[in-house]
């Protein structure tokens, strides 16, 4: 703890100490935090929407520089422009992560109970899941499978998806900032958008750009953005995703 800026705790009016996945209670100027005790991700989230000034002591304490968002967790609840970075910045965490466990027979080549398999990803959009299958390597046999699925109202991401997949296949714990993502605030070049209806759907282009030929509608960035079309998929696949 000494090497934490003390200015910024003395400061917070709340303060919470992160370890491995639990949150405990460190300081509360408010009297409504057990010092001590150990509380959930949600809770913490929904105590810093509703509170000022709240830090968290992350795992790696030299990260804390400022009150709150001083890490991936807590930049959960911001907005804008802030919650667009955490939001980027989880997307690369999870193309990272695919690749994390891969073992040196080759990319995406992974250890199941000591069996040595290949991962395939089966991707729905329509329904937004994303499936991985960890087959052994030569006969082919599925060892294991993840599921991961977006919830009717949030934009799908399929890095996201295939982390939180590979992981559950892999039967590893599933960070919360997979599950808690902040949805896009700003629409981009590579999303897919839809009207009110969901029936609706178009691909963003540039403005100064042709339509695809693939027959799929597609909408100019600056008419997505005049219109205010709801991002469905932000997954950016031909802008060099996994």
């Amino acid at each position: 703890m000494e090497n934490v800026n003390q200015t910024v705790i003395n400061n917070a009016n709340t303060v919470f100490e992160k370890k491995d996945d639990k949150y405990f209670g460190y300081k509360s100027r408010f009297g409504d935090i057990v010092i001590g005790g150990s509380y959930s991700y949600r809770f913490v989230v929904h105590y810093a929407k509703t509170n000022q000034d709240v830090v968290i002591i992350p795992d790696d304490v030299n990260k804390v520089t400022t009150p709150v968002c001083t890490t991936v967790e807590e930049s959960l609840w911001k907005s804008g422009a802030q919650a667009k970075a955490c939001r980027d910045e989880i997307v690369e965490q999870a193309k990272a992560d695919i690749l994390k466990y891969r073992t040196f027979y080759g990319e995406l080549r992974y250890f199941y109970r000591s069996i040595v398999c290949n991962v395939e990803f089966v991707i729905n959009k329509k329904k937004s899941t994303v499936v991985a299958l960890l087959k052994s390597v030569g006969r082919g046999t599925v060892k294991s499978k993840g599921i991961a699925k977006a919830a009717p109202s949030d934009c799908f991401n399929v890095h996201i998806g295939k982390a939180i997949a590979l992981r559950r296949a892999l039967g590893l714990a599933v960070p919360d900032e997979y599950l808690n993502a902040p949805q896009p605030t700003e629409v981009r070049v590579g999303d897919f958008i839809s009207d009110d209806s969901g029936v609706h759907k178009a691909l963003v282009i540039e403005d100064d750009s042709w339509p695809p030929f693939s027959g799929g509608a597609a909408i100019y960035l600056k008419d997505a953005r005049k219109y205010g079309y709801k991002i469905i998929d932000d997954s950016r696949e031909e802008a060099g995703g996994e």
